[in-house]
């Protein structure tokens, strides 16, 4: 099939995805706040972030985006992925069923962005549990970014700065120990080998049970050595590998309430919500459970400085990913949470990714007339395969009789044993399912500085995309292929009422057509979408950005509206058995960071509202019904706040916490399976003995509040972690 293209010629009048837009710089006599007459910049751009793509800092960037530190990741006693974007509003977790992979699945404003995560501007393919110990800072761009990512970002865009080798000589460890069984040790280490060459190895080594799941465990290990030549001339090369692995227990929480026990209304008898239980319950199997994930990647990086305004850049990546597991999932599909039961069901996976992604870009920057221009034009392309083969498990009768009780296929609502000594059978399946995607696009971006106080900006995609897959599903074969072409585009303008504020206005789209997660995520393509169209997104927002003290402090407001369209509802083995015309999200973001005197911040707060459309269509044919119009869109909390605060007491003394929670959020279309909000408090303290030395001491989760992390239709709900208390040992050299 043709995917539809939207129209191109709405010209090149604004906001550019991931802030590729170029400011107006203020001469270096200039007294901060006013304007200068110049109107272009000459040598190396001030970018906002590390896209090579992007052309201005994020003062004048029209959208939302909000960046983790290195610090702030250090000072939380973060160590992964998906527990650093507590510290970013606005963002939910989903888990793993059916389809889906147990990975990093992160939910930007509702939106799955499984697909959508980017190491150093280039798609990360594969399914994983991300570490952080390797990056320099995490990079997240909110509402649709199809012209900077091409298939997909629907919701935004998560990008990844690795740590790679630069000018200096430096190293740092930390040994951490904690409740838990914790121990963790990390070390850094850079050395300046010459002029222009420079060489770094970050390693990781981590063994910890997880606080407050029983039986439980997280263990990991993994190095990134870098080699970086012609730091600081023309020409600078950057070769890079990453090697992750990780073995230990998967967890899929607790069960939710079987269908009517809660519901007062026979006419909605199917309320659900996670079971009244002690979230210390694990309903998995030390016998048959396991999770391990290996993770290797080859990056290669160069800027060339052709001339003083134009600068060509590649980035390209190889990498190889697995993720095999058997995890329990607490099933209640025959109604035996009621009768104090639980089936332990299984979902089970061996797949194999391995991708190339290449990214090339020339930014230029040239003066026509009286406008000046800031120029990005680039090519990308992306080849995945993955193949699947998973489990076959004896799990029993889900109807929990009395011989599925005895084999320990079913176990206690309320006291289950994952000491069980369960002795059935697990076979390597026999029926495997495959994969692939192959994309390739050009795009062009144009900032035009009019007068200091006016830059426009346009930006426009050309994406071409086929995806295939193979299978089985519910035992019957399937073959299917999807494929065409599409534009994305975005507009926008920003004024300036002076060089360290902004109010900006912004239109920008996406396009996400069936298979963009390549076998791993909720926009699997199968036999039954295989003629879908792609899923639309367009988002306009308005906002307000100001820089205070000296570009130490950033404060941002925004307003937004987002449509989606030809949304795809799917059942728990993952079939198609909705299809929504429209949704549409909107809401206000505000946030604050940086640094204020003593006090470093990492502060925001998101307000959305999210509301279903009418069914456009049904499955085979089905009459159109209104079933679920005007409900909340899933994984769409009202409220969501992240606060991440820092005080220096003193040269050698800082404390500070955090405080990060959401309001109660749904986890189907139909608002039946919800879970509360909650409010999570975070500790830490870090007191530096001199420059070499410093002890830090991590209290997460302070109140011990056993609120729900991942909230998953029909089955389960993952309760967060525990409260954890961590020492650090700090060295630095």
């Amino acid at each position: 099939m043709t995917l539809p293209r939207t129209a191109a010629a709405h010209g090149f009048v604004a906001l550019s995805c991931v802030g590729f837009i170029a400011s107006a710089p203020a001469s270096a006599d200039e007294a901060p706040g006013e304007f200068g007459s110049s109107i272009l910049v000459t040598g190396e751009r001030d970018r906002g972030t590390s896209s090579a793509k992007d052309t201005a800092p994020i003062v004048n960037t029209p959208r939302t985006v909000s960046v983790v530190t290195q610090e702030t990741l250090e000072k939380t006693g973060t160590f992964s992925l998906e527990d650093a974007l507590r510290t970013v509003p606005g963002i939910t977790l989903g888990a793993g069923e059916g389809g889906t992979a147990s990975a990093d699945m992160p939910l930007i404003r509702g939106v799955d962005a499984t697909g959508d995560v980017f190491v150093d501007g280039a798609r990360d393919v594969g399914s994983q549990s991300r570490e952080s110990f390797a990056l320099e800072s995490i990079e997240v761009f909110k509402g649709p970014s199809g012209t900077f990512g091409g298939r997909g970002t629907a919701g935004g865009a998560i990008n990844l700065v690795s740590k790679v080798a630069r000018m200096d000589t430096f190293a740092s460890a930390q040994v951490t120990a904690g409740t838990s069984d914790m121990i963790r040790v990390t070390g850094d280490a850079n050395r300046q080998v010459s002029p222009d060459v420079a060489l770094r190895v970050v390693g990781m080594y981590q063994d910890s049970m997880v606080p407050g799941r029983d039986h439980v465990s997280d263990d990991r290990w993994g190095v990134s050595p870098s080699i970086a030549f012609g730091i600081g001339g023309p020409l600078t090369a950057t070769l890079a590998y990453y090697h992750l692995q990780t073995s230990g227990i998967p967890d899929y929480g607790i069960p939710l309430t079987s269908r009517g026990q809660l519901s007062p209304d026979p006419a909605t008898p199917d309320i659900r919500r996670p079971a009244d239980v002690d979230r210390d319950n694990f309903y998995g199997l030390l016998a048959r459970d396991f999770q391990k994930t290996n993770v290797d990647a080859v990056t290669g990086q160069f800027e060339i400085r052709l001339a003083d305004d134009v600068t060509l850049s590649n980035t390209t990546r190889y990498s190889w990913t697995v993720n095999d597991y058997i995890v329990t999932n607490p099933d209640d599909s025959a109604g035996n949470v009621a009768n104090g039961l639980v089936w332990r069901n299984i979902k089970s996976r061996n797949s194999h990714s391995e991708g190339a992604v290449s990214n090339t870009n020339l930014a230029a920057d040239l003066v026509t007339g009286p406008v000046g221009h800031s120029i990005a034009a680039g090519f990308e392309y992306s080849d995945t395969d993955a193949r699947n083969l998973p489990y076959e498990v004896d799990t029993g009768d889900r109807a929990c009789p009395a011989a599925a009780i005895a084999s320990y296929n079913c176990t206690s609502l309320y006291n289950p044993n994952p000491l069980d000594p369960w002795t059935g059978t697990v076979a390597a399946g026999t029926s495997p399912s495959s994969a692939s995607a192959r994309d390739y696009g050009v795009y062009l971006f144009d900032t035009a500085t009019i007068v200091p106080q006016l830059l426009l900006n346009g930006g426009l995609r050309w994406t071409s995309f086929k995806a295939a897959a193979d299978g089985f599903r519910r035992g019957v074969p399937y073959d299917a292929v999807n494929s065409g072409e599409f534009w994305s585009w975005q507009a926008g303008a920003v004024f300036k009422p002076s060089a360290n504020t902004s109010l900006y206005f912004s239109y920008a789209d996406s396009k996400t057509p069936p298979g963009t997660t390549v076998g791993e995520g909720s926009e699997n393509l199968s036999g039954s979408n295989a003629l879908y169209e792609p899923q639309g997104t367009e988002n306009w927002e308005a906002g307000a950005k100001a820089e205070l003290f000296g570009g130490d402090l950033l404060l941002s407001a925004a307003v937004f509206r987002a449509n989606r369209k030809n949304i795809q509802q799917r059942d728990p083995s993952g079939d198609v058995t909705e299809v929504f015309d429209s949704a549409r999200l909107q809401g206000l973001e505000l946030s604050a960071s940086g640094r204020v005197g003593p006090v470093t911040m990492l502060v925001g707060y998101t307000y959305l509202e999210s509301r279903l459309g009418a069914d456009a269509a049904a499955v085979d044919g089905d009459p159109a019904t209104v079933s679920n119009q005007g409900n909340v869109l899933p994984q769409t909390p009202r409220h969501n706040i992240a606060a991440t605060i820092d005080w220096k007491v003193s040269p050698a003394l800082s404390i500070g916490g955090g405080a990060y929670g959401a309001s109660k959020r749904y986890a189907d279309a139909a608002n039946l399976i919800s879970a509360d909000g909650y409010l999570r408090l975070d500790a830490h303290a870090q007191y530096d003995f001199d420059e070499h030395f410093g002890l830090r001491v991590n209290v997460s989760n302070l109140t011990d509040r056993r609120y729900i992390v991942k909230l998953r239709n029909p089955h389960f709900a993952v309760p967060a972690d525990g409260r954890q208390a961590l020492v650090t040992l700090i060295a630095r050299y």
